[in-house]
């Protein structure tokens, strides 16, 4: 998917001031006292105000990758704070914790290596099982917050306490304010740590403006890393400037967060008002799923996107003639599950009538809605479908529309992807319609890559 010109800029911006420092890397600037204290002093309010509104989303929404956002970036928080009662010439002359020694240094790794694996442990979400118990109205979210919220602080804990009282007995990293040859050695692992964490968040955080600021963030963090081994010692351009990028890796997502300060809702109240559940298939009615709508499009920030799809199952009608209705319901009970599992717990889903389903997409944008509307048509049409006495093979098609301002914009939106479902039947079935596909007609299967010309 391509990025959007902003960040398509910041990065060509960044990769460009990355090149022009390479000669300049291991110039010593000068001694700077009051910098390192005050850069991570900025990081631990911007980490812990971070993980508190990723945590405020979680309450309203119980998301699972919420929570695990919220707890990555609580333990970087804590972890710099450790970091900075352990420094010498931060809080203390000799450091508040008289760690000493390696301390700081491997406070350092763990903290460089671990925030980006946390990241994309996080949007991994943990299992379907798991999710879909945290997104229930019925779930404990405050006893499950405070939970998470305190194991992260007893393995942080541990984790300080246990580099702390080791002390100078730990592997050099460093010698003085340069690297050692074991820190030397030791940083492509965590290079490679970082490049990892970087591709599953690539591959798995790309549907929301806050999954593609996580892309950022990790991207900051490696090229943070990159510039600290590089320069070989503290002081030189290349770490000063590495600083820089771990600062603004921590404000990037808290900015992106304050915009929806005031906005959280929660759809509890939404479900309500509009009653039940599908019997059939366990997801929301369509009532339920328009009063969902509604409540989103309400609450959402200026600017902030909300996507509506309607997925049809193809030929449902011919297998309840051939096999009987109730393997036509089967294959809606199976199909239902899969889409749950292409989805995020904040999404919802609900029938929209006797053959398809109505989804709707918070903070997703066109490009968003399209690649996990192609993800669930994927699904379908990759393995067979059991009945009750049959697997069958069938597909789905798409119809998507992004929903605008005023009263009426939700049943504009639903006309409007009802309108591109109906073309995606019209031309093939087994696609998706979509705005971002540029085209009226869609030139390409479903998630089978770029149209040929």
């Amino acid at each position: 998917m391509t990025l959007p010109a902003a960040p398509r800029a910041l990065a060509l911006g960044l990769t460009a001031g990355g090149l022009a420092l390479l000669p300049f890397l291991r110039d010593d600037v000068g001694t700077s006292a009051a910098f390192l204290p005050v850069c991570l002093t900025a990081i631990v309010v911007c980490n812990l105000l971070t993980a508190g509104l990723l945590l405020l989303q979680f309450l309203a929404r119980g998301s699972s990758p919420l929570l695990g956002l919220a707890a990555a970036y609580l333990a970087a928080g804590l972890l710099a704070i450790a970091h900075l009662l352990v420094l010498p010439g931060a809080l203390s002359a000799h450091g508040m914790l008289h760690g000493g020694g390696q301390s700081p240094a491997w406070l350092w790794a763990v903290g460089h290596g671990g925030l980006p694996l946390g990241l994309a442990a996080a949007l991994w979400g943990g299992p379907a099982s798991t999710r879909r118990a945290l997104a229930a109205p019925t779930a404990h979210r405050g006893r499950i917050a405070l939970l998470a919220g305190l194991c992260v602080v007893a393995v942080v804990g541990a984790v300080t306490a246990a580099i702390t009282l080791a002390g100078a007995s730990l592997p050099a990293v460093t010698r003085g304010d340069t690297l050692s040859p074991l820190g030397l050695a030791a940083g492509p692992l965590i290079l490679g740590l970082d490049v990892l964490a970087l591709v599953v968040v690539a591959r798995r955080g790309r549907r929301s403006p806050l999954e593609r600021r996580l892309l950022v963030v990790v991207a900051f963090i490696l090229a943070g890393t990159a510039l600290t081994l590089g320069s070989l010692s503290r002081y030189t351009v290349g770490w000063y400037a590495a600083i820089g990028l771990e600062l603004l890796a921590s404000a990037i997502v808290l900015a992106t967060l304050l915009r929806d300060v005031g906005r959280l809702g929660t759809l509890g109240a939404a479900d309500a008002r509009a009653g039940a559940s599908d019997a059939l298939t366990g997801v929301r009615t369509r009532a339920a799923t328009l009063v969902a709508a509604e409540h989103l499009q309400e609450t959402r920030a200026p600017g902030r996107p909300l996507a509506l799809a309607l997925v049809d199952v193809d030929g449902l009608k011919a297998i309840g003639d051939r096999h009987g209705p109730l393997a036509a319901d089967a294959v809606l009970m199976t199909i239902a599950n899969r889409l749950r599992t292409q989805l995020r717990d904040e999404d919802v889903l609900g029938r929209s009538g006797d053959e398809g389903f109505l989804i709707v997409l918070p903070g997703t944008d066109a490009e968003g809605v399209t690649l996990a509307v192609d993800r669930a048509v994927a699904a379908v049409r990759e393995e067979p479908v059991g009945t009750w006495a049959h697997d069958v093979r069938t597909t789905a098609s798409g119809g998507i529309a992004m929903v605008g301002e005023g009263d009426d914009a939700i049943a504009v939106a639903l006309a409007a992807a009802d309108l591109a479902l109906n073309q995606a039947k019209a031309h093939g079935r087994d696609q998706v319609v979509s705005p971002a596909r540029g085209q009226v007609v869609p030139l390409r299967r479903a998630a089978a890559g770029p149209p040929r010309g």
